[in-house]
């Protein structure tokens, strides 16, 4: 089966300038994306701890460990579509470098061998994570600043059925920040009338 283009159905004499086309074009190529996250992944039996992951694909490849039926994925933070699967296991990395910095590492019991694993609040370690891929991955991540807020904000998936917050929701990125809206403002999140976050 061929790769979907995300360009195929895209026609940049729809739009008046070449750069708001370009812009349209990379939002709708954003969007669309379904591959490429930072997630973090918990046991429900065991609430003092979580897992650091990522995955090149999609989100489901991770949904579930096939060891572990306790195993289930608490969110995920998507990467920009088109960054490599080098600079993505760097990001990861980097994750596991700092978290090993301000919390304990969990080694796996047989082989003895670190895991990505650490004993945290799981809902701690999603803040923690979210605001070091924000301050040190923004150009990797599918996120924008807004100004508004003064926060920056990273397109991501939560588990809304683990949280509490209703039904499952299919593996996709989105705004969870609760984005104010603008009339005015004809670009997403609808920071305001002046808004710049997508420059």
């Amino acid at each position: 089966m061929a790769k979907k283009n995300f360009e195929d159905d895209f026609d940049f004499d729809d739009f008046d300038d070449i750069k708001t086309a370009f812009i349209a074009r990379d939002r709708r190529i954003e969007e669309r994306s379904t591959e490429g996250w930072i997630y973090i992944g918990v046991d429900t039996l065991r609430p003092g701890m979580a897992k650091v992951g990522l995955t090149t694909g999609g989100l489901g490849t991770r949904a579930s460990g096939s060891q572990n039926p306790f195993y289930t994925l608490l969110c995920a933070f998507k990467v920009r579509h088109g960054v490599s699967r080098e600079k993505l296991h760097e990001i990861e990395s980097s994750v596991i470098q700092m978290l090993e910095r301000h919390y304990q590492r969990i080694n796996h019991t047989g082989s003895g061998f670190q895991s990505e694993w650490f004993y945290v609040d799981p809902n701690e370690l999603r803040q923690v994570v979210h605001d070091f891929l924000y301050d040190r991955h923004s150009f990797q991540m599918h996120c924008y600043h807004c100004w508004e807020r003064d926060m920056g904000v990273i397109e991501s998936w939560e588990n809304n059925v683990l949280l509490g917050k209703g039904s499952a929701v299919p593996y996709r990125a989105s705004d969870l920040s609760n984005p104010p809206i603008s009339f005015a403002c004809s670009m997403p999140p609808g920071c305001g009338a002046d808004c710049d976050c997508w420059d």
